[in-house]
Formats: structure tokens, C-alpha cells, sequence
């Protein structure tokens, strides 16, 4: 029979409690990762589950950014930019950066299984960062297509462009 060892404090597992492996040092059941075989606690193996699969969703993020970036690149106005934009540790985004002038930017971020494409406005000059919305409700929209949301970005650009100046 192999040893089981509890990953968190490194104590030798030799009790069972209702059928589970049970750590007496950390007083909690073990079971074992699939990802790693280490011995864990329930609450250890679903937080590792999170983080995997946050991991995937933001590489799939990087993948779709990276598919999509030149596309938007060539949809955005001249003297406008696309560009790649991610934080340590967070998923990718397709940034687009109005002239000069206008201090927003719109941040796309790629269909994650569920939606499509969302788009989000960061006012600089305000502080103020929102999500576009669907007419007439209190729902992100989501776009099917970069085109699509492209579009919408480089509108809400504008619109933040022209409340910005001065009347």
C-alpha cells in the first residue's frame, strides 16, 4: 500500500474517517489531485481546479488575441491603434487607443465560451471604466464578430472624444 502524504503539512496519512483518508495533523479529509497525484483537501483540490482552469481561459485569451489582433489592426481609423494588452496573471485584451487628444481607451476582451466579444471603456481622465451596454438594459453587450466589436468600441471612443471637449 502506498503512503499517503498530506501535501499541505507533509504528515504520513494512516487514518480513515467514513472511508476517506483523513489528515490528523491538519484535520481534514485527503483526496488526490488529478493534475499533480499530491494527496489534498477538498477545499485545496477545487481551488486547484479554479486556478487550472483560469490558467486555460487565460491562455485561450492569448490565442484569441493573437488570431484577431491584425484584423483589428486594420479595422481601427487611421491614426488610431490596436494593440495587445495584458495585465501579470490576467486575460488578454484587444486595446484600442483613439488619437492623441481623446484619454480613453477601449478594451476588448475574446469570446470565452459563453459570449462573444465584450467591450469595455476606461475614461483616464475620469477614472471611470465601464462595460458598452445592450439597448435598453442593464446587460453587457456582447458582439459576435471583432468587426462588430470594433465598431462599437471606436463609436464609444468618439462619443468620449466629443464630451471631452469643450463646449
Amino acid at each position: 500500500m502506498t503512503d499517503i502524504v498530506c501535501s499541505r503539512c507533509q504528515t504520513l496519512s494512516r487514518l480513515r474517517r467514513h472511508g476517506l483518508r483523513w489528515c490528523e495533523a491538519c484535520e481534514t479529509y485527503l483526496v488526490i489531485d488529478a493534475g499533480t497525484g499530491r494527496w489534498v483537501s477538498f477545499a485545496d483540490r477545487e481551488q486547484r481546479r479554479r486556478a487550472a482552469e483560469e490558467d486555460r481561459a487565460i491562455a485561450r485569451s492569448v490565442e484569441l488575441v493573437d488570431e484577431h489582433l491584425p484584423e483589428a489592426q486594420r479595422l481601427v481609423p487611421e491614426g488610431w491603434a490596436a494593440r495587445r494588452h495584458q495585465n501579470d496573471g490576467a486575460r488578454c485584451h484587444v486595446a484600442i487607443d483613439a488619437p492623441a487628444d481623446v484619454n480613453a481607451t477601449s478594451y476588448l476582451s475574446p469570446p470565452d465560451g459563453k459570449s462573444g466579444w465584450y467591450v469595455r471603456v476606461h475614461n483616464r481622465t475620469t477614472g471611470i471604466d465601464f462595460p458598452l451596454y445592450t439597448d435598453g438594459g442593464a446587460r453587457a453587450a456582447s458582439f459576435d464578430t471583432i468587426e462588430a466589436a470594433v465598431a462599437a468600441a471606436v463609436e464609444a471612443l468618439r462619443v468620449e472624444s466629443a464630451e471631452a471637449r469643450p463646449r
